[in-house]
């Protein structure tokens, strides 16, 4: 049987990634060698942009954060792009903002769109149809629910698939004759933020990533969850099918 290797990264946030973490990324990368990279959405923070941003949050600067992104983009290079609910903003400002604004993020829409283009990544919305990506029987999503049974909510709705946007390290098992399994596999920014620094529920957060296999003829696939635990990570990098 033919498998591909694939690679799935999620929740960076642009100048809020931790650095350790994505270093481990990089240089996993480099060993595991995918053929399928994608990354699973909030590429960028864009807190200036959302919706109750504090006075302090809308004078910020972007650009660090829009670099910072978009020279992950550049080293990781995605076969396929998950916009994610913080991505989403930029588009959102795009259709529904003022002149200015709205001028300004159709520009910045168009350099993303452009360096996409030059790394031949499909892109897709933050949207709960068609933001779904199936690689073989298994589905990619951002994520869509939050709080501790963001998984078992996941599972429900799509089945198998690997999911970010909560943050944490999580799975959740639906009973049927057709196992679906829903993965959170965690994030790259840093764990420690100035929004969550008096909420005890956020220190569930892990840095993490997932990686596996696929036959897209048959669909069957196998996943490993990257964790990082202690500041080091273990991480089977062989195949062996019995």
């Amino acid at each position: 049987m033919s498998y591909k290797k694939f690679i799935v990264a999620s929740d960076v946030h642009g100048d809020q990634q931790d650095a350790k973490a994505n270093a481990a990324l990089f240089k996993f990368i480099k060993v595991w060698n995918p053929d399928i990279r994608i990354m699973a959405g909030d590429l960028w923070d864009f807190r200036p942009l959302r919706g109750k941003a504090s006075d302090d949050e809308k004078r910020e600067s972007m650009r660090e954060d829009f670099e910072s992104g978009m020279d992950w983009v550049n080293k990781f290079k995605p076969n396929y792009f998950l916009r994610g609910n913080h991505d989403e903003r930029l588009w959102e400002l795009a259709s529904h903002g003022d002149g200015v604004r709205s001028d300004y993020a159709q520009q910045v829409i168009g350099d993303v769109e452009k360096e996409l283009r030059g790394l031949r990544c499909s892109m897709l919305p933050y949207h709960k149809r068609d933001g779904l990506l199936r690689i073989g029987s298994l589905k990619v999503i951002h994520g869509f629910s939050c709080g501790v049974y963001a998984t078992r909510q996941t599972a429900l709705i799509y089945g198998s698939c690997l999911m970010g946007h909560v943050h944490t390290i999580d799975e959740h098992a639906i009973a049927g004759i057709e196992r679906r399994v829903a993965r959170a596999i965690g994030c790259l920014c840093r764990l420690d933020m100035d929004y969550n620094a008096r909420m005890p529920m956020t220190l569930r957060h892990a840095h993490g990533f997932a990686y596996g296999v696929v036959n897209e003829k048959s669909g069957e696939y196998h996943v490993w969850q990257a964790e990082e635990i202690n500041g080091k990570w273990v991480l089977p990098s062989d195949i062996v099918t019995i």
